[in-house]
């Protein structure tokens, strides 16, 4: 990890930091979550890439003047994303992340924000145990890189038991614009037991 790559107390953010926020119809929007977040990795300097499928809604409210450099803000759709091959694949999966960091590193940033939207899941019937064992991964794979990782759940498509899976795979939870310590967080050995 860079000696460079520190944590962002004023924000709540600390490095390797695997974060969920829950966003619905009636309550906090994606874009918002989505505008918040990327503003303020763009603030800091650092490289933001997001997997989400609302790039233009998002790409339209940030100021022009945080895209501070070219492919400092990088955009894939979630199939691209999520689903490369054209199906899920938790190896792929990690891949490409340690693969998106090691690209931003190698571009000489200090850190990476990376966002994702997993409504995909849904969407393509992705098994949720084979998921959230990527998601307890990527928890893992994610202390070894100087960055931050937010995962955005719809409560409107997520039911409850699933909801307890996205508590029990990322160690901090986004809350009313603060990062929390999530009490429910299981460690990825644990939790992979528990599948």
């Amino acid at each position: 990890m860079s000696p460079r790559a520190a944590d962002i107390p004023e924000l709540g953010f600390q490095v390797g930091d695997h974060v969920c926020a829950f966003y619905s119809e009636g309550g906090y929007s994606q874009d918002d979550i989505v505008v918040d977040y990327v503003s303020k990795g763009l603030q800091a300097g650092d490289k933001c890439v997001c997997m989400i499928d609302t790039a233009s809604s998002v790409r339209d409210r940030i100021p022009g003047e945080l895209v501070s450099r070219d492919g400092i803000l990088q955009f894939f759709t979630e199939d691209e994303g999520y689903l490369p091959e054209g199906h899920f694949s938790k190896d792929t999966f990690i891949r490409k992340l340690e693969a998106i960091l090691k690209e931003a590193f190698s571009e000489g940033y200090d850190r990476a924000w990376l966002l994702g939207d997993e409504s995909f899941v849904v969407r393509n019937a992705v098994d949720i145990k084979t998921w959230f064992a990527a998601e307890s991964e990527a928890t893992e794979v994610g202390m070894q890189y100087p960055h931050f990782k937010m995962c955005l759940y719809n409560l409107d498509l997520f039911d409850g038991e699933t909801v307890m899976y996205v508590l029990q795979t990322h160690p901090r939870i986004f809350v009313n614009g603060m990062i929390i310590t999530n009490p429910y967080y299981i460690p990825a050995r644990q939790f992979l037991d528990s599948l």
